[in-house]
């Protein structure tokens, strides 16, 4: 795994982090627990994604056919686990609400690392 790979999981997984602090810290634990699990949820994606894209890169070939097939696989591996944890959550009774937001904000973090990695390139 690349170095900026590694630093932008590691600033997603500060926002989502932060988020679950604050929340904990005014005093709403049970929401506190669905915005942590959402946003893991959100980081675990992006890992999957990383891990997903330098597996890509180490089997380079210039088989158009082969690199359509690796992408859908990726594509079809990351929404199913997608809809695994997000339903396991759900099961676990987490808050729907706060689950979403922390997903979406741990999204976030992702795009904000993104970003940062564009601009030092």
């Amino acid at each position: 795994m690349t170095a900026s790979f590694t630093w932008g999981l590691v600033i997603q997984f500060g926002v989502v982090l932060a988020g679950a602090l604050v929340l904990a810290l005014l005093g709403h634990e049970t929401q506190a627990m669905g915005w942590f699990a959402g946003a893991l949820i959100a980081l675990a994606n992006s890992a999957l994604l990383v891990w997903r894209w330098h597996q890509g890169r180490r089997v380079m070939t210039s088989d158009p056919g082969r690199h359509m097939r690796f992408f859908y696989r990726s594509m079809i591996e990351r929404y199913v686990g997608l809809v695994v944890l997000l339903g396991g959550a759900l099961w676990l009774q987490l808050d729907a609400l706060t689950l979403l937001a922390g997903f979406i904000t741990g999204q976030i973090g992702w795009l904000v690392a993104a970003l940062v990695w564009r601009n030092k390139a």
